[in-house]
């Protein structure tokens, strides 16, 4: 074998490694964020009945995890309607994922999340910012 037949067979070969491995962390940077939005989509639809009686019904859920700290969003949800641990669980699930999603895509975005108060209002758990 030729030295340039040699040559061309070292950088086909060291270039299919390279793309083969930038397919890898495409697919599983794909999966995840998929896995996230599976998992927002869950919490949203559990905790989507809001009516109560009381303001003690209703909690507050710090919801994902921002690569510069705190919660990416706030939920308010009923405990009248809402099973409290399987929310707590969700919300968890959620936030590991976007810790995961932090070290793999680096700083995003930084603006605050101000954190809210939740009453019970016309039977309905609603949200307050607390400035």
């Amino acid at each position: 074998m030729s030295r340039l037949s040699y040559f061309k067979c070292l950088v086909t070969t060291a270039c299919l490694m390279i793309v083969s491995g930038c397919v890898s962390t495409t697919d599983s940077a794909t999966t995840g964020s998929a896995s996230l939005d599976k998992s927002n989509s869950a919490l949203d639809e559990l905790v989507q009945d809001t009516s109560c009686t009381a303001s003690f019904q209703c909690k507050v859920l710090e919801v994902g995890q921002r690569a510069c700290g705190g919660p990416s969003r706030y939920v308010v949800y009923s405990t009248l309607n809402t099973e409290q641990e399987k929310a707590e669980q969700l919300a968890q699930q959620i936030n590991a994922l976007e810790a995961e999603n932090n070290k793999r895509n680096g700083l995003t975005d930084c603006l605050p999340v101000l954190p809210v108060q939740a009453l019970c209002i016309s039977q309905t758990c609603q949200s307050f910012e607390l400035k």
